[in-house]
């Protein structure tokens, strides 16, 4: 008989993965430690002093990082020689984006970041390669180009780093929201409509826990930091409530950004804040256009509309006495703002001043009256476009809110010949792109309102009838790299 004398196997236990960072009393005690600071687990249940010694006495201690803005230098003449495309995103994206208003967004904070973050950094040099392929393709016969494939490598980088970044720093905002901006940068350029409101929705989803006067309460833990906060309203919450307006007016509506206060009728204290507020009015009055029109046309307009609608008069009208104001006391000290950026502001406070008193009634005669305000608004943007000057071509974009809407308004609705003509001439000379509007089918949408409702007009400076106007505001076609002719609705 054979015996197997060899020993039975040995049983040892399931491997697992060892730490060497976990506290002393651990150590000491032969258990696994969860590493958890100040106090790991196994301490606080056992009522134990739970020490850690460094494992690594030669590193310094982990102080707070200053990141300090160095703007990129120009010694680069091509893009692509920079892979992250920083300098051409400074030198010739960020100058512009916000149009004459300078902001510090695009111009410091962007640059800034992307110097300490990666999916930033990926992001802006996404925004880069993009602008370059459209740049091209309106120089190329046949209107379009090859897409760079950089761009495509840059946007999943940026996604790639951004996610890892939202693993690591749950609770941090600000990066997640400026590359939401960016990446609805990317689509604005692009011309995808659909995908640009995907990224500005995500964008309001992030706020909406943060937004002023939300009424909404988080715990402490799942507060952004405060440096992080303090940017976020600085910067953050007007470009979102200015984005709201874009896709108002593009048919898309977001949550409201700002409630209003009682704050809003002391003065100005700056530039910035007239800014923010003729913005946050704006948004108000095109939401209640856009609630009160259908009963306009069905004539169901009741009296809480009228006086909704005297509300937001009123505070239009003060907002244009406060501005006075503001402005009296800039000049006075010396600091007098852009007078194109005063402009951009005096348009757009116009055509909300027009639109909202002629929204609770179905009658497009009831704009005639409006004559010298649509002449106003006209010569306030012929201020700022200059369309006598030598210019070069048109720019790509326009980030923020500008002119286009309010000149496509006043082609559309001014039924005084010379002053909607005036208007359309300065859409053809307008940002190729302002948001989710394209200036070239606003501008080939108003221009056939125009000629329709003109058509039969005999006398010289004679007004179209009712029966020949073209009821409502026909919106021109939101995807900007499609061609053909905008559909125009009929007559009413």
């Amino acid at each position: 008989m054979i015996v197997d004398t060899s020993s039975p196997p040995k049983r040892t236990r399931e491997s697992t993965s060892k730490v060497r960072t976990g506290c002393s009393t651990c150590k000491a005690r032969r258990v696994k430690c969860d590493e958890a600071k100040p106090v790991c687990r196994r301490c606080a249940v056992g009522s134990r002093k739970c020490e850690y010694k460094s494992t690594s006495p030669a590193r310094s201690p982990r102080h707070t990082v200053i990141t300090v803005y160095v703007p990129p230098t120009k010694s680069q003449p091509a893009f692509f020689e920079n892979t992250s495309g920083l300098d051409f995103f400074h030198t010739n994206i960020g100058t512009i984006l916000d149009g004459q208003f300078d902001s510090e967004f695009w111009r410091k904070l962007v640059p800034q970041l992307s110097h300490s973050e990666p999916s930033i950094r990926h992001a802006v040099s996404a925004v880069s390669a993009v602008y370059r392929d459209v740049e091209s393709s309106l120089r190329h016969p046949s209107g379009f180009v090859k897409a760079n494939p950089e761009a495509q490598r840059e946007w999943k980088l940026a996604l790639k780093s951004l996610s890892a970044r939202i693993q690591t720093n749950p609770n941090s905002n600000l990066v997640p929201l400026v590359c939401c901006l960016l990446f609805t940068c990317i689509e604005f350029l692009r011309g995808d409509a659909d995908l640009s409101m995907l990224h500005i929705h995500n964008g309001f989803n992030i706020l909406a826990p943060l937004r002023p006067n939300s009424g909404a309460t988080s715990e402490t833990g799942s507060r952004p930091p405060c440096n992080d906060l303090k940017v976020i309203e600085d910067h953050i919450f007007p470009m979102f409530s200015r984005l709201g307006i874009l896709s108002c007016l593009a048919g898309r509506f977001t949550p409201p950004v700002y409630m209003h206060t009682e704050e809003d009728e002391s003065p100005h204290k700056d530039f910035e804040d007239a800014r923010r507020r003729i913005f946050a009015i704006a948004d108000a009055c095109i939401r209640f256009i856009n609630s009160v029109t259908p009963k306009a046309d069905t004539l169901l307009v009741g009296i809480d509309d009228l006086v909704e609608q005297a509300k937001l008069q009123t505070r239009l009208e003060v907002w244009h006495s406060q501005f006075d104001d503001l402005l009296e006391q800039l000049q006075s000290a010396g600091n007098p703002p852009n007078p194109d950026a005063v402009n951009i502001l005096l348009v757009n406070y116009k055509v909300v001043y027009i639109w909202t008193r002629v929204c609770t009634t179905s009658q497009e005669t009831d704009t005639d009256i409006y004559q010298s305000d649509f002449d106003e608004l006209v010569t306030y943007a012929e201020q700022v476009i200059k369309p006598g000057k030598v210019q070069a071509a048109p720019q790509l974009l326009s980030f923020d809110v500008q002119l286009l809407a309010p000149l496509f308004y006043a082609a559309l609705k001014c039924r005084h010949s010379s002053i909607r003509r005036r208007a359309l001439d300065l859409l053809r000379l307008a940002p190729r792109r302002e948001g989710l509007w394209n200036a070239h089918h606003a501008y080939l949408t108003a221009k056939r309102i125009i000629e329709l409702e003109e058509q039969h007009l005999g006398v010289e400076g004679a007004l179209p009838a009712e029966a020949s106007r073209l009821f409502g505001l026909p919106l021109p076609d939101d995807q900007s790299r499609c061609g053909g002719q905008p559909n125009v609705p009929r007559h009413a």
